[in-house]
């Protein structure tokens, strides 16, 4: 099968190994493992996912070690390496005794480690294996995924001149999770209007966020989970925690360990409202009014720091668990950004989009507001402005 290495493929590969961890090393043969399999080709394993070709006997494992070799050591290293069979002597035991084995690492009850612990340690090596299938592909090592017609997305950043009615602008594309972004002041992350950041263990903006900026321990434990305690401050102080605040509200708390690359702000959007089935909803207004509220508490906390903040960068607000679709979510953005900068010029604007095939939107859309050039002038129809626009900037059609 054809395997793309975006976060969408990540709860299918957590499933995977959680099928490993079920039947050990020794059931990888007769186990049904598409999405490994193709991650495996991608990494090197194979011919490819889709090429028809079989993939190399052993590739799933040799991708799980390098895998469970990047998660940095200490514990959840050490429990990874138990919960698959993969340490010297492992690779017969029965999947309780594994479980039992890893559980000691933390120090847990297995039971206990089944409910949090393991699922960690699954979500963390998915987020591995799809890092290793992405280097390689943005290294050109990889034949998993043939071409589309319309061609890969850049890994970025990449950027792109547009007019945001009437005011030219720079937004800068990064195809990857935000977390990644480097020496840009503040990242922005999407939250519910409860303002309760996703579990860290979710392929999701806030989860990522979460886990990057906590501290943790030489053994990967969180022992100061920074942007929650310090939303739940702000909530105790300003509003009330378990009650949900306005749609569009914007927090700003520090960066906690994200410092480290040169972050110094996190900007809580509250942007998706909870429905009772679990799932959420917003709307492109939502949108345009949290984007505001992130510019003006940046224009209020801009000249606190020294030297003042200049850039922000913001995923596609909504378009995950909010349900609009990215094209939406985006000139719903625009619309506010296009307004912001003309007032206030100075920002850098950043999208951090984490799925290739939502860049691929993103780069579409923003075409739409590209500057007409000199030769789109004179192909123009008699008459009409150069910089024909609607209202939100949008060409006019």
């Amino acid at each position: 099968m054809e395997f793309s290495p975006t976060a969408a493929t990540l709860p299918g590969i957590a499933a995977g190994l959680g099928l490993v961890r079920t039947h050990g090393l020794l059931g990888l043969r007769s186990l049904e493992l598409p999405l490994l399999q193709a991650a495996s080709a991608a990494h090197g394993g194979g011919a490819g996912g889709g090429g028809g070709q079989e993939i190399r006997p052993g590739a799933v494992e040799t991708l799980l070690r390098d895998a469970v070799e990047t998660l940095g050591g200490g514990d959840l290293q050490t429990a990874a390496a138990y919960t698959f069979g993969l340490t010297q002597g492992a690779r017969e035991w029965a999947a309780q005794d594994r479980r039992r084995r890893a559980a000691g690492v933390f120090r847990v009850s297995t039971d206990r480690f089944r409910k949090h612990h393991e699922k960690l340690v699954l979500a963390e090596t998915a987020e591995a294996v799809l890092s290793l299938c992405a280097a390689r592909g943005a290294a050109g090592g990889s034949a998993a995924a043939p071409a589309r017609a319309a061609g890969p997305a850049p890994l970025g950043p990449l950027p792109l001149d547009v007019v945001l009615g009437g005011t030219k602008a720079r937004i800068t594309v990064h195809t990857g999770p935000i977390e990644f972004v480097t020496g840009v002041d503040v990242l922005v992350s999407s939250e519910n209007t409860y303002l309760e950041m996703s579990r860290t263990f979710r392929p999701t903006t806030s989860g990522a966020l979460r886990r990057a900026a906590a501290r943790q321990n030489a053994a990967g434990g969180i022992v100061d989970d920074v942007l929650a305690r310090e939303l739940h401050d702000w909530l105790v102080r300003f509003a009330a925690p378990g009650l949900p605040v306005a749609p569009g509200t914007v927090v700003a708390t520090s960066a906690g360990e994200l410092a480290s690359q040169g972050v110094r702000r996190i900007y809580h959007a509250a942007t998706v409202m909870p429905r009772s089935d679990g799932g959420y909803d917003t709307t492109p207004a939502v949108v345009t009014k949290a984007v505001r509220q992130v510019f003006e508490e940046a224009a209020v906390e801009r000249d606190g720091f020294a030297p003042p903040l200049t850039s922000l960068c913001l995923p596609v607000l909504g378009a995950g668990r909010g349900g609009l679709a990215p094209a939406a979510s985006l000139r719903a953005m625009l619309a506010a950004i296009g307004p912001a900068l003309a007032e206030r010029p100075y920002w850098e604007v950043h999208l951090a989009v984490r799925r290739p095939e939502v860049a691929r939107v993103v780069l579409d859309v923003l075409a739409e507001y590209r500057p007409m050039t000199a030769a789109h002038a004179q192909a123009a129809p008699a008459g009409r402005p150069e910089h024909a626009r609607t209202a939100d900037g949008r060409p006019e059609d």
